[in-house]
């Protein structure tokens, strides 16, 4: 009888070992806030800032802020629109280094699974 525990236990081990990493995915879609922060990263991806501290978006009285820090120590800024497109604009060390919006950002960056 213990025998045959034995493959149900390995089973669930192998299964859930990829959990924590699953955990830490962004998800894909989400609410305003999550759009903003996504389309950061994918900026902030695209054009190979080297991130030390992922900006964190936080809610203001006229949107959003996303605050963060680059390898090197640089503030990483993004402030956007509260509305849909959610107009953005992203700076490090305090020079602009994107304006546009958080939506068409992430429709350019929509990849199909593999």
């Amino acid at each position: 009888m213990r025998r045959a525990f034995i493959p149900v236990i390995v089973s669930a081990i192998v299964l859930t070992a990829g959990c924590s990493q699953v955990a830490a995915l962004t998800p894909v879609g989400g609410d305003a806030i999550t759009t903003v922060r996504n389309a950061t990263y994918d900026v902030l991806f695209d054009q190979q800032i080297a991130v030390l501290v992922a900006p964190v978006c936080k809610p203001t009285d006229s949107g959003f802020t996303c605050t963060g820090k680059t390898v090197d120590g640089q503030p990483i800024v993004t402030t956007a629109a509260a509305t849909k497109p959610f107009d953005m604009a992203i700076s490090v060390g305090g020079m602009v280094i994107f304006e546009g919006n958080a939506q068409d950002v992430l429709n350019a960056n929509v990849r199909e699974a593999p």
